[in-house]
C-alpha cells in the first residue's frame, strides 16, 4: 500500500460560518494550496497558507483572531488509505492582500500556534475579612457621633448670629445639651433592654481586598501551574514536568499568568512548547518512541548533516525527509543512514507542502544522549534545592532558638 497523493485541508471558523478548503489533486478537491509550517521548542510559531484564486466570498471568512486548523498527509491512489493528521491549530492573523502574478491571484494567510495567552492580566483573588465591634462600643460610637453633629449645629448658629446676646447663646447651648442628653439616655435605655433580652449584638464590618494568587510552602510546581492555568482559562494539553520542584518558601504569582507558568516550568527544567499548535509543558525524555523508521525507502531524502552551531552540549543533525503530519517538537523516531543511525528526537523543524511535493527539514538530536543530559540536569537541580532547603531549615532553627532564649530572659 503506497501513499502517493498529497492531501491538505484548511478549516477556518469565520464570523460568518465555517470555511473548509481541501486539496488532494482530485476534482472538486483540487484547490492550489501551499503550506509552510515551522515548529520549535519554547516558542509560538507560525504557519503560512497560500491559496490560488480564492473567491472573494471566501476571503470574507478570513478575519483576524478567528480559530483555524491545518491538516496534511498522504492518500493512497485509490483513496482508501491515508496518514492525514493535524499540522497545527491556532488563531488567524490578518490575511495579506491578494497579489496578482504570472500564475494568477494568490491569497496568503498566517496562523499563529494556539491561543495568545500572553495578554491575560494577572490573576487576583478576592478576599473578605470581617471585624466585629461590641454592642457597647457601637453604643458609645453612636452617642459620640450624635454629640459631634449637635456641636457642629451649635457652632453654625453662633456663626450665623454674630449679634446674639450672652443670654441667647446660653439658652441655645442649653437646648443643644438637652438634646444630647436625651439622645444618650434613650440609646442607653435601648442597650440595657437589649442586654437584658440578650439581643444586643456586635456590629460586623466587612473589608474586601484583591490579592495575587499565592501558594503555601512546599507546594509542587505542577500544582502551581495547574491552578494558575485554571484560574486564567489557559488550556494545557499535556503537563509532565522534568523535575516537579517543591517551592519551599511558597510562591506568589505577581506577574501575568503565562509569564508565571513559564517561570515555574523553567525552574522545573521543562520546556514550554506548542506541538501541532497545542500548548504542552512536557518532559520529552519520557515521550514514547514512535513506530516510525526513517530510511531512504520510507522517505529519507538526503544524508543527515551534523550542525556546528548548537550551544546545549548536544550534537544536532539536519534531516531532510518527505513530510509527515506526525513530525513535531518532541517526536521520537528511528533513523538509519550512513551518517546517523538510532533513535532521535525532534527539537525543531519546518515543513513545506505544495501541489507537487511535501518536504520536512528537521533538527534532531540523539535520543539516548538527550535523556542522559535531562537526567543530569534534574540531578543537579535536585541537589541545589536540597542544599537550599538545608540552609533554610538551619536559618529557621536559629531563629527559633533565639526566640526561645528571648522568652526565657523575660
Amino acid at each position: 500500500m503506497k501513499l502517493v497523493r498529497l492531501y491538505r485541508r484548511l478549516e477556518v471558523d469565520g464570523k460568518k460560518g465555517k470555511l473548509t478548503l481541501k486539496s488532494y489533486a482530485k476534482i472538486p478537491y483540487n484547490v492550489s494550496m501551499d503550506i509552510e509550517a515551522s515548529y520549535q521548542s519554547g516558542s509560538r510559531e507560525t504557519t503560512q497558507v497560500s491559496i490560488m484564486n480564492l473567491p472573494t466570498e471566501d476571503i470574507k471568512y478570513l478575519t483576524k483572531g478567528v480559530n483555524a486548523r491545518v491538516y496534511g498527509g498522504w492518500y493512497s491512489e485509490t483513496g482508501l488509505y491515508n496518514d492525514v493528521g493535524i499540522i497545527m491549530e491556532g488563531t488567524l492573523a490578518t490575511p495579506t492582500p491578494s497579489t496578482i502574478d504570472e500564475s494568477g491571484k494568490t491569497t496568503t494567510i498566517t496562523i499563529t500556534d494556539g491561543s495568545n495567552y500572553d495578554k491575560i492580566p494577572e490573576v487576583k483573588i478576592k478576599t473578605t475579612s470581617s471585624r466585629a465591634v461590641s454592642a457597647q462600643k457601637t453604643l458609645d460610637q453612636s452617642i459620640t457621633a450624635y454629640n459631634s453633629k449637635m456641636n457642629a449645629i451649635r457652632r453654625k448658629y453662633i456663626d450665623n448670629h454674630p449679634n446674639a446676646t450672652s443670654k441667647q447663646l446660653r439658652a441655645y447651648s442649653h437646648t443643644i445639651t438637652t438634646k444630647k442628653n436625651a439622645f444618650a439616655k434613650k440609646k442607653r435605655q435601648e442597650y440595657v433592654k437589649q442586654k437584658a433580652d440578650k439581643t444586643a449584638k456586635a456590629k460586623v464590618t466587612k473589608t474586601t481586598k484583591y490579592k495575587p494568587l499565592s501558594f503555601a510552602k512546599n507546594t509542587r510546581g505542577s500544582s502551581i501551574i495547574k491552578k494558575i492555568a485554571k484560574k486564567a482559562g489557559i488550556k494545557i494539553y499535556k503537563l509532565k514536568l522534568v523535575y516537579d520542584k517543591k517551592f519551599t518558601k511558597g510562591y506568589t504569582a505577581k506577574s501575568k499568568p503565562m509569564a508565571a507558568i513559564k517561570s515555574i516550568a523553567s525552574q522545573c527544567k521543562t520546556p514550554v512548547s506548542y506541538p501541532h499548535g497545542r500548548l504542552e509543558i512536557v518532559d520529552y525524555s519520557k515521550n514514547k518512541k514512535s513506530q516510525f523508521y526513517l530510511e531512504y525507502s520510507t522517505g529519507l531524502l538526503a544524508e543527515p548533516e551534523a550542525q556546528d552551531d548548537s550551544d546545549d552540549g548536544l550534537q544536532h543533525y539536519q534531516v531532510t525527509a518527505l513530510f509527515r503530519p506526525q513530525f513535531a517538537v518532541g517526536y521520537i523516531f528511528h533513523i538509519e543512514s550512513t551518517t546517523l543511525t538510532g533513535w532521535v528526537l525532534i527539537e525543531s523543524g519546518t515543513s513545506a507542502i505544495t501541489d507537487d511535493s511535501g518536504v520536512s527539514t528537521l533538527d534532531v538530536v540523539d535520543y539516548t544522549k538527550y535523556k542522559k543530559k535531562t537526567a543530569a540536569s534534574t540531578k543537579k537541580a535536585k541537589s541545589k534545592d536540597k542544599k537550599a532547603k538545608a540552609k533554610l531549615d538551619a536559618a529557621n532553627r536559629k531563629k527559633l532558638k533565639a526566640k526561645q532564649k528571648s522568652r526565657r530572659k523575660k
